[in-house]
């Protein structure tokens, strides 16, 4: 009985450890569980619950103990009520399905299902991670011990079971604990590093480097699609006056407030980077040449109106020169580091021909 009841918890801290690495490859943290991670871990834990069943002591006719409960425990703590909700259902289709639909099957089925109402409640309360775990728990073995009791005719036959089923849980909940704690830690410092190294420390967009990836991802999607891609790089004209005269604090306000007014200007498709210094690129995804240069305008006149704080109450007005390229019209066949060159080619047209000014690319 103590091998099999050791047998489901090392099952469920298999399963647990799997769904960590599933977690991390996809980028699933605590803080952003969406719908999709809700059905999803709903649905793995369910699996693993069911698999659990096949590992069950059979303690009377066509009932069964084991510790399939805590694979709704988990799911409710670390991923939320729904999720938790998604596990029972399976959790109970899967009880049905592998032992008949009995009296007892459905008492089983009845009282996991308040199991799974009770832990998606608790869920939502404000405590520990580790007091919602403990309660949940007990709850659910509270529950099981209800069933037990209705399935078997005997007491004696509860109480042979009941006690090491309670403590091994009790047990096994503190060691998943444990684990997915440790996993979610890790998780989130591996998105924590990602989003460093993709992300310009000062203005929160995006670096060269994602630059560099978003065109490799984008310029294929574009070919592929018959689609068109434009790019826009900008520079703050006299750039250099401003950390001369007011500090280089004042330049990274600067900086940071322009970073604002691209990603409002900008649609939510497109990349906006701080490519380098006071450098701007901005990809933007199907977008002709013509939306392209319209948007170019929109922030070079968003740029001209706008007055930029500094930190010590002073207000400065700066201009910005803008360069726009749009693939394929300025040829089919080149590199995301060409589309970058053409670009930039139009940005030194319009600093030579009088800054705070939009020019694009001629072939």
């Amino acid at each position: 009985m103590f091998s099999t009841f050791f047998v489901n918890t090392c099952i469920l801290v298999t399963f647990l450890y799997i769904t960590g690495l599933i977690s991390q490859r996809y980028k699933i943290c605590l803080q952003n569980s969406s719908c999709k991670a809700h059905w999803i871990g709903g649905a793995l834990f369910g699996g693993y619950g069911i698999v659990i069943m096949y590992y069950s002591i059979p303690v009377g006719f066509n009932t069964i103990a084991d510790l399939r409960h805590l694979a709704i425990v988990a799911t409710a703590t670390y991923i939320g009520g729904p999720a938790a909700l998604i596990a029972t259902l399976c959790l109970c289709v899967g009880r049905l399905l592998l032992f008949g639909v009995t009296k007892q099957a459905i008492v089983s089925a009845i009282f996991m299902i308040l199991i799974g109402l009770g832990c998606a409640l608790l869920s939502r309360l404000s405590w520990s991670r580790l007091l919602k775990l403990i309660t949940m728990n007990v709850f659910a073995l509270g529950i099981i011990f209800c069933s037990l009791l209705i399935n078997l005719d005997d007491i004696y036959d509860v109480l042979r079971v009941y006690p090491l089923q309670f403590f091994i849980s009790m047990v096994g909940g503190c060691l998943l604990y444990l684990i997915a704690e440790s996993i979610n830690t890790s998780n989130e410092l591996l998105l924590r590093l990602e989003h460093t190294s993709f992300t310009d420390h000062l203005t929160n967009l995006s670096n060269r480097r994602q630059l560099e990836l978003s065109l490799e991802e984008k310029l294929p999607q574009a070919r592929q699609r018959h689609e068109h891609l434009s790019v826009l790089v900008l520079d703050i004209d006299h750039f250099k006056e401003v950390n001369d005269t007011y500090g280089h604090a004042a330049g990274d306000a600067v900086l940071r407030q322009l970073g604002q007014i691209l990603m409002d200007k900008c649609r939510s498709s497109d990349v906006v980077t701080r490519s380098g210094g006071e450098e701007f690129t901005v990809l933007l995804p199907n977008c002709a040449f013509q939306q392209a240069l319209r948007i170019a305008n929109q922030i070079l006149g968003a740029v001209d109106q706008y007055e930029f704080v500094l930190s010590d109450g002073l207000v400065l007005k700066i201009t910005v020169s803008i360069g726009v390229t749009t693939f394929p019209d300025t040829g089919g066949d080149m590199s995301g580091a060409a589309l970058l060159e053409q670009a930039d080619k139009a940005l030194y047209e319009a600093k030579n021909t009088g800054r705070n000014r939009v020019c694009s690319y001629q072939v």
